[in-house]
Parts: structure tokens; C-alpha cells; sequence
């Protein structure tokens, strides 16, 4: 290959590699690894009907709830019998998305493991996962969303 075919060859190679590199950098933080659902907002609130939503019959079950007029999805867990939290999937040190595991969270960028309630168990992490209050009344859970 002649030098300069080989230079254009070379630039072309890091130019790909400089667009493709950070989206496989970052994709392992890009999802919950749960199953989403859809909910639609009335009055600032999601309502779960929770018998539409096999994952949350058991506790540590949760699955991700994509809320058209939020800005972000929420990841809604069993914690309890009867007890249910909304958090953020939104790691606090940097902003990288959170997966579950059986027990807890834990961001797949730096390591920061959070509660299946959000609470900082292990860092870098400082700041508790964003929590949504949540009212579980007659097997329907209501979120309520901030703008």
C-alpha cells in the first residue's frame, strides 16, 4: 500500500473508531436489564394495577416503568409483603443507568451498589438513588412524579 493510501486507510480506521468506541464504552450502562412497561400519567401520579405486572408478585421482583411525559424511566421494586419503592435508575456519581441484581443495585461504570430502596450501600456513590413516593392501597400502587 502505497504512504499516502495508507494514511487516508489510517485516518478513516480512527475516525470509525473514535465515533463506534464510546457507544460500546457505554452501552453496558444503557439499560436496567428488567422488563419495561409503558405507563401513562394522570395528575402528576402512575397508577399500577399490580395483578398486570407478574414481576412484582414476589419481593425483589421489579421491573422498569417508561412514563411518556417524565424524563427519565423508574425502576419500581417489591421491598416488602405490602412495601414497594420508585427510584431513579440514575446512578448519583456519574450519571450512569443502574442494573438490578438479586438484591440490590449496582452501576456497571464504577462499581456504586445501592438498597432495593436506593440507600448507598457501597460507593463512590455518596448520594441515595431519587425516590418517588409511592401509596400501595387495595393491590395498586400510585407513583407520584415530579416535574
Amino acid at each position: 500500500m502505497a504512504p499516502s493510501n495508507r494514511r487516508i486507510f489510517l485516518q478513516q480506521v480512527g475516525a470509525l473508531a473514535g465515533t463506534i468506541l464510546p457507544v460500546i464504552i457505554t452501552s453496558g450502562g444503557c439499560a436496567t436489564g428488567l422488563t419495561a412497561y409503558r405507563s401513562p400519567v394522570s395528575e402528576g401520579k402512575a397508577v399500577l394495577k399490580l395483578d398486570e405486572y407478574p414481576e412484582l408478585a414476589s419481593v425483589g421482583g421489579a421491573i422498569e416503568l417508561e412514563v411518556p411525559s417524565h424524563h427519565e424511566s423508574i425502576i419500581v421494586v417489591r421491598t416488602g409483603e405490602e412495601m414497594y419503592a420508585a427510584v431513579s435508575p440514575t446512578c448519583t456519581h456519574l450519571g450512569c443507568t443502574v442494573r438490578k441484581e438479586p438484591s440490590f443495585f449496582r452501576c456497571p461504570c464504577h462499581g456504586s451498589t445501592y438498597s432495593l430502596e436506593g440507600s448507598v450501600v457501597r460507593g463512590p456513590a455518596e448520594k441515595a438513588l431519587e425516590r418517588y413516593p409511592v401509596q400501595f392501597i387495595n393491590n395498586q400502587l400510585t407513583i407520584l412524579l415530579r416535574p
